[in-house]
């Protein structure tokens, strides 16, 4: 099975450098333009479905790269890490490294830890395996999931530090799984 990891196109809450997380809001129109050059880089590839977040910005990146010609299917278990109280300020005001350290993965009042959302990652990617294990899949989704999914296939540094590899909109992960 392959696997085309996505993260959806830019948003105002992506340009404006905050932590966006489960913020439902649309895409800019840089966001549907980088969509639309994104598609070319699928149109000679064999894919059989997309799988979406349902979140609006997701939505919008999926129906794009469809282009009414590959069906679509939302699951929420793509949702975004859930920032909780972090949710809307500048990533700049909180620690970084400690937010998305593994080993130390801290218990937040209300945020998503990392090791839940990593777990969370890798419980989509077996659902994935079991139910389309001979299709080409495109999986759009967030920063947060294709980050930790990074990690799952690349192995987690001995820091424990998730934060170092960025994820930009639009770009794609692509794996054999």
């Amino acid at each position: 099975m392959k696997v085309y990891i996505v993260r959806h196109g830019e948003t105002m809450v992506n340009a404006s450098n905050k932590l966006q997380g489960r913020i439902n809001c649309g895409l800019t129109e840089e966001g549907l333009k980088q969509c639309v050059e994104l598609r070319k880089k699928f149109e000679n590839k064999n894919i059989d479905l997309i799988i979406s977040s349902p979140l609006d910005r997701c939505k919008q990146t999926a129906e794009t790269l469809s282009n009414g010609n590959i069906p679509i299917v939302y699951t929420e278990k793509l949702l975004g890490r859930d920032h909780g109280e972090f949710t809307g300020m500048p990533k700049d005001s909180i620690n970084f490294d400690e937010y998305w350290n593994y080993y130390k993965n801290i218990k937040y009042e209300r945020a998503e830890s990392v090791v839940d959302l990593y777990n969370r990652a890798r419980d989509v990617l077996l659902d994935l395996k079991k139910d389309y294990d001979d299709k080409n899949v495109i999986v759009v989704t967030h920063s947060g999931i294709i980050r930790v999914l990074y990690y799952y296939f690349n192995g987690i540094p001995e820091d424990g530090n998730l934060g170092e590899v960025v994820i930009e909109n639009c770009s794609v992960y692509e794996y054999e799984v």
